[in-house]
């Protein structure tokens, strides 16, 4: 290493260690810190990151890039046990632009300082069974506070996150960044975190949160503190033009949801939220599915339904994968679409894909299963309408029937479709026929549809 060392001269230097490595080898290094451009420490204890970042104090002028995967040694004590460094670590790399960081546990965040930090990719999971992630919030928001200079900003979280100590008001401003993605699983609180993050110059920002359904209720996978429409006023700056609301039903995960919001300034707002069951089949789900469905789109129908600037949205793209017509959860599905819609303004453009006509486009007086009280769903002047695979049943007069009605009646009213585009299955050759009299512009397609939309 002394001969390797001496060769390179001035040359910059790509350091990568591990556990296990000679504590001499360490020593060697000082006098070629101003060399280190790149550190990796590979499946190393914090016990050795800590005797490397205090035997090479620096200066470090042209580390640029600092990557650690770090373990733990199963303390039963819990990390929180670790002697804690007495100087903030590497406090010398005052030019470090780039910190990957994949830990079992986060002992130590608060004790990276890095001021011109660009580019931040930290990962924190669970120890094990015995010793489960306590992620506290406030080291986390105060590292991004210390790093005014951040662009890109990616962080991903397996276990609990605590918010002690954590003040509601004044969220942490980074008022650099321009795309942010937050992940957090197995009961973190990832609302919590977006709610005290401020990004107000990304153009992209999203959040993921999956949840385990086994022995959950609703109240635990729904948290009424930070509700979802909370979190997208916080990070929708500019008006919304445009809204996709998508939700998919399957074994895994049962359920996710996806709510994106583009704005006037093209920046893109996505959250993502997963229900699954787990790996252990022996849990089975507390909650019927059902309630589980009409709960995912009843927080993302009222989350576009509250966003303050909905009245602005030009296009709204719809796909809620849910088939209720003719069972009991028909009548709520159709009181929250009927919501929703009653919320918005004129649209140029509104797309829906879905296995059920009746929930979005039954013109009757008394669509089946409302109450007498209850009005049908009137619907926005739209200019541009998409219709795909509109049907899951084999009655395709039913189907054309159902969607020519509709096309009528809104020529009735004086607002009629200037386009309408409908793609499915065995498509009626007298479709675009049909539909002709009483739409500007007709498009018909045959459209085969993939294995898991059935």
């Amino acid at each position: 290493m002394k001969t390797l060392l001496k060769r390179a001269k001035r040359s910059a230097l790509d350091i990568i260690t591990g556990s296990g490595r000679s504590a001499s080898s360490v020593t060697l290094l000082p006098p070629h810190a101003s060399q280190i451009k790149y550190i990796f420490f590979k499946y190393s204890h914090w016990k050795d990151i800590q005797i490397f970042s205090e035997a090479n104090p620096g200066p470090l002028p042209l580390l640029h890039t600092l990557r650690i995967n770090a373990v733990n040694e199963f303390n039963m004590d819990g990390p929180d046990t670790m002697t804690p460094p007495s100087l903030p670590l590497f406090r010398n790399a005052v030019n470090l632009k780039v910190l990957v960081l994949d830990s079992a546990g986060l002992p130590f965040l608060h004790h990276f300082v890095f001021p011109n930090l660009t580019e931040l990719e930290l990962s924190a999971r669970s120890v094990g069974p015995a010793l489960p992630v306590r992620f506290r919030a406030s080291q986390l928001l105060d590292f991004l506070e210390a790093s005014p200079m951040l662009r890109t900003v990616y962080i991903k979280v397996i276990g609990d996150i605590l918010f002690e100590g954590v003040p509601r008001e004044n969220p942490v401003m980074l008022p650099n960044v321009e795309a942010f993605s937050l992940v957090v699983s197995d009961g973190g609180h990832g609302y919590g975190v977006m709610a005290h993050i401020s990004c107000p110059s990304a153009r992209h920002t999203s959040l993921v949160h999956e949840r385990d359904a086994r022995n959950a209720t609703l109240h635990e996978i729904f948290p009424t503190s930070i509700p979802w429409n909370a979190i997208v006023r916080q990070h929708t700056r500019s008006s919304v033009e445009e809204v996709t609301f998508e939700i998919k039903f399957a074994r895994d995960p049962i359920i996710e949801c996806s709510l994106t919001f583009r704005s006037v300034d093209e920046a893109v707002l996505t959250l993502d939220f997963q229900v699954a069951a787990g790996d252990d089949d022996e849990d089975e789900l507390q909650i019927p599915l059902g309630e589980l469905q009409y709960e995912v789109f009843h927080q993302a129908s009222r989350t576009i339904r509250d966003h303050p600037l909905l009245a602005n949205v030009k296009r709204l793209f719809l796909d809620h994968g849910v088939v209720v017509f003719g069972t009991p959860e028909f009548p709520r599905f159709s009181a929250e679409v009927a919501r929703l819609f009653k919320s918005v303004g004129p649209l140029e453009k509104l797309s829906t894909y879905g296995c059920d006509l009746y929930l979005f486009f039954n013109p009757s007086p008394n669509p089946p299963g409302f109450h007498d009280t209850e009005r049908p769903v009137v619907f926005p002047p739209i200019r541009e309408l998409v219709i795909s695979h509109p049907f899951h049943t084999h009655n395709d007069e039913m189907c054309m029937a159902t969607i020519v009605e509709f096309a009528r009646s809104r020529h009735a009213l004086g607002i009629p479709f200037e386009r309408m585009t409908v793609c499915m299955e065995r498509l009626p050759t007298v479709m675009a026929e049909r539909l002709g009299p009483w739409v500007g512009a007709v498009e018909c397609y045959e459209e085969m549809m993939l294995d898991e939309d059935y």
